[in-house]
């Protein structure tokens, strides 16, 4: 097989910041996993020699193998010996966290989606916050209400709480447009492991009867929903009430690293 050997100069690479408290490791991870969805890089790519990608990342080896081995556990990309590292087909865990996202599946079912946003605080992690998140009491997070849509038909309402220490000025964004995890995952690179959802159903009351315009006694879909870190701490955390008469709801298996 023919090897395409890429210029390191053509790929627009991210060096790391030495102030960031996530990994330098991670970052490079991350930043490759951007190269890979936006199609910088592609299958049959050779990526530039090790020193070149050091000097790039302004990291040691160590570091730099550390980030490239994991996407190789990931069977994103190959070691070659005697030739170098080349990039693989296959799933991208970038492009899997982003096909969780309401955006992603409201996308695919021909729609286009967008939010209005009828929260938005900051505020410190305590009792009242969601239990998953409770164990970082003290923590900066961010709350989110939603009101999500397909064109112009409400789809979905969704409260998100989501800790904002590894991604300061997120509150910034205005979140009609924006999406959430490719904020979280392309702008800030946090290394998300796993969501684990929970499905099921629910009536829905006056509140979310008036937002999504149901009938009375019409059925919902209750999402319950936790993003991980590769460290295992929990991320954000989010309970969703979906249309069930408009919504399909898809759900995969964890990705595994």
């Amino acid at each position: 097989m023919k090897y395409n050997l890429r210029d390191v100069q053509d790929l627009g690479i991210t060096p790391v910041d030495e102030n960031s408290q996530i990994p330098l490791y991670h970052q490079i991870q991350m930043d490759m996993l951007n190269l890979l969805q936006s199609n910088k890089l592609v299958q049959g790519d050779m990526l530039p020699s090790e020193a070149v990608l050091c000097e790039a990342y302004s990291v040691g080896r160590q570091t730099l193998r550390e980030a490239v081995t994991r996407l190789v556990n990931d069977g994103l990309l190959e070691r070659t010996p005697g030739r170098g590292t080349v990039v693989l087909g296959g799933k991208n865990r970038l492009k899997f966290f982003l096909d969780r996202s309401f955006a992603q599946q409201i996308n695919e079912m021909g729609f286009t989606p967008h939010s209005e946003v009828l929260r938005k605080t900051e505020r410190i992690i305590d009792e009242t916050s969601p239990l998953p998140l409770q164990p970082q009491k003290g923590s900066r997070s961010l709350e989110l209400i939603r009101l999500r849509f397909g064109d112009k038909m409400p789809f979905a309402v969704q409260y998100t709480t989501v800790i904002t220490e590894l991604c300061p000025g997120l509150g910034e964004y205005d979140f009609v447009e924006d999406s959430l995890y490719s904020l979280l995952l392309t702008k800030y690179k946090l290394p998300l492991a796993r969501i684990d959802q929970t499905v099921s159903a629910a009536i829905a009351d006056d509140w979310h009867k008036s937002l999504l315009k149901v009938p009375d006694n019409a059925a919902l879909l209750y999402v319950k929903s936790i993003a991980y870190l590769d460290n295992g701490d929990p991320l954000e955390v989010s309970t969703s009430f979906y249309r069930a008469d408009r919504y399909e709801y898809s759900i995969s298996h964890g990705y595994k690293v």
